[in-house]
């Protein structure tokens, strides 16, 4: 084996290897926030606040699943070339997802008062177009060249997502773009699989998590969600079949506000209650892992893609969802069409 080969082979290991220390490792999910404020001041918000609490964590992870999926661009596995080379994919993903479907009272007295708001299975989707651009072509090794350079960039759309009594509604036309980096350890031949190693930090359209539980309002406003996702993928293709197949990391980060609007009767009286909670934000690493099918018609790939996204440190709420646990792991999937020119 000559040097280069060697560095090549090592630096396989070493990314490799770490993928592995990433899987062994626990992982972390935390909700934090600001105050809990409450008007009038003599009411009490930890109810509301902590159901808003544990109803951001346990739709956050989903969504940061969809925004993630598998491969950064379906089908692909190897770096393209170098410049002017360019693949493109446009795919609809989904998260065989859980949302809350029971309606439960908010309370604005004591302490907070756990509550079963159900699950209901709901699919997630997030329709997306990427692009990959080939920026350097790589070193010539044997039969393929290593450490070629592509650009990835993205843009993805999230529909109104709706179950009974609560809903993700985007803002601001739903569209967010992304953008990364892939590096080849193998350029794809006729002989060699593809192999590289990716970066890609991904998106969510802003939306609004509203709960609209009988006479009563919980909103969780201007939701913000990102992932960093890195991911090792191969890649080879069989005249007109072609299968890649990958795992990664991914770190997915939430942030909001929350605000809810409380009815209660207190002296025979109707008031509404105000309820705040600023700085709430979401962290959680997952691992996943993932296979693509092609097949090609003319110049397009048809592709499909399975994957799984793995449990993080299962975190105890106050409330519970049916049995469904917080941050557990999902099925993801995707469905699209690739071209590569």
């Amino acid at each position: 084996m000559s040097a280069r080969q060697r560095r090549v082979a090592g630096l396989t290991v070493v990314v490799l290897a770490a993928m592995g220390a990433g899987q062994a490792q626990s992982l972390e999910a935390q909700t934090t926030s600001g105050p809990c404020t409450v008007t009038p001041a003599a009411a009490s918000g930890a109810d509301a606040c902590q159901k808003a609490r544990d109803l951001f964590g346990f739709v956050v992870p989903q969504i940061g699943i969809a925004v993630s999926s598998g491969n950064p661009v379906l089908g692909e596995g190897g770096t393209l070339g170098g410049w002017p080379k360019r693949a493109f994919s446009f795919r609809v993903s989904a998260v065989d997802g859980q949302l809350p479907k029971n309606a439960v009272p908010i309370s604005v007295t004591g302490s907070a008062v756990g509550s079963d708001f159900g699950a209901a299975r709901t699919p997630i989707p997030l329709p997306s177009a990427d692009a990959a651009i080939g920026i350097f072509p790589g070193i010539p090794l044997g039969l393929t060249n290593t450490l070629g350079v592509d650009v990835l960039l993205g843009a993805s759309y999230l529909p109104t997502v709706k179950e009974s009594t609560f809903e993700v509604a985007p803002r601001n036309g739903g569209f967010a773009f992304q953008y990364g980096v892939r590096v080849g350890a193998l350029q794809e031949s006729s002989f060699i699989p593809g192999l590289s190693v990716s970066y890609m930090r991904r998106k969510l359209p802003t939306v609004d998590l509203g709960y609209t539980p009988n006479n009563d309002t919980l909103t969780v406003t201007g939701t913000s969600v990102t992932s960093n996702a890195l991911r090792v993928v191969a890649s080879k293709r069989f005249a007109i079949f072609g299968i890649a197949a990958g795992v990664g990391r991914d770190e997915i980060e939430g942030s909001a506000s929350m605000r809810a609007s409380v009815n209660e009767t207190v002296l025979a009286t109707n008031q509404r209650f105000l309820v705040q909670l600023p700085d709430l934000r979401y962290t959680t690493t997952r691992n996943t892992a993932f296979v693509n099918a092609s097949i090609g018609l003319g110049l397009a790939r048809v592709v499909g893609e399975y994957g799984w996204s793995g449990e993080g440190t299962v975190r105890e709420t106050v409330n519970q969802f049916g049995g469904r646990k917080a941050d557990e792991g999902y099925r993801y999937g995707s469905l699209g069409i690739a071209f590569r020119f």
